[in-house]
């Protein structure tokens, strides 16, 4: 079951009841960025989140956790903003800083940093994890499979100890994979940029997350049968994550057409008919 909002988040997110979500897994818009639904500077920018963070933590359970999706980004070619730095200070003091985690998309093309500025290509983006440090995560629902290689090696006992550059020694027979629950994941996240499942289902959006992304992160921070928060939902990628996952959701997006896509993703992908849009 998804829930839709139609309006701004920093009207709709205060009539949320306090303590009613489970997770929140978002995309927010960047500062500095030319978007067809708008462009912030930076200082209207940390305005707007100094309204919604604060409104996340308040409709979060005290035990649950928030994740904000970010990508830094240049005032130049060589000289990097650092709004997404100060953004972490900040709320990393005020509510708390999970575990640095990120975002690799593996499948970025080079560009102007590259092959102007001779720099390395840009393909990473920070998985703001905000919470308290014992709050809930479900490691078993997003290990990783054990690789085949690992697999081999165990399985023709060629395990024994194994020494590396670092100095750290491991035991083949036990790896990274605790048992048969699988491999404990890195905090880099591979996963491409927009899968072909979110283009094909009409989520026709200037910057969509991979649905294979947001479903990990609300499987990892949402209890079975939770719900889920997006406040700028874009074109609905968590809301049809959480469904995915069996969740249910909450999404507030302002702007009419993506509201339209998020609908007709929902719809193409089965949703259930509680779906409604709610104008502030």
């Amino acid at each position: 079951m998804a829930h839709l909002h139609e309006g701004d988040c920093r009207a709709v997110l205060p009539t949320l009841a306090a303590g009613s979500v489970d997770s929140v897994v978002t995309d927010p818009p960047y500062p500095c960025i030319k978007r067809p639904y708008g462009y912030w500077t930076e200082s209207p920018w940390f305005e707007l989140m100094d309204v919604v963070v604060p409104e996340c933590r308040r409709v979060l359970k005290p035990t649950r956790s928030a994740v904000f999706i970010l990508q830094p980004n240049s005032e130049r070619l060589g000289k990097m903003r650092l709004w997404l730095w100060e953004f972490v200070l900040k709320w990393g003091k005020e509510w708390g800083l999970v575990q640095d985690a990120y975002w690799w998309s593996v499948n970025a093309i080079p560009e102007a940093h590259s092959i102007q500025g001779k720099l390395m290509r840009p393909s990473v983006k920070w998985c703001v994890w905000l919470g308290t440090p014992h709050c809930y995560r479900n490691q078993l629902a997003v290990k990783w499979t054990e690789s085949d290689e690992n697999r081999k090696r165990r399985m023709t006992a060629r395990a024994g100890r194994e020494s590396h550059p670092s100095g750290h020694g491991m035991d083949r027979v036990r790896s990274t994979a605790s048992g048969e629950s699988g491999v404990t994941p890195y905090n880099v996240l591979p996963f491409a940029c927009v899968g072909e499942e979110q283009s094909k289902s009409g989520g026709k959006h200037t910057a969509m997350t991979p649905l294979a992304l947001t479903r990990w992160w609300v499987r990892y921070l949402t209890p079975p049968g939770g719900i889920v928060l997006d406040p700028f939902a874009g074109s609905g990628t968590t809301l049809l994550a959480a469904q995915q996952e069996g969740m249910r959701a909450v999404g507030i997006e302002q702007d009419a057409k993506h509201c339209d896509i998020i609908r007709a993703r929902l719809a193409t992908a089965g949703a259930s008919n509680d779906l409604f849009a709610e104008a502030v």
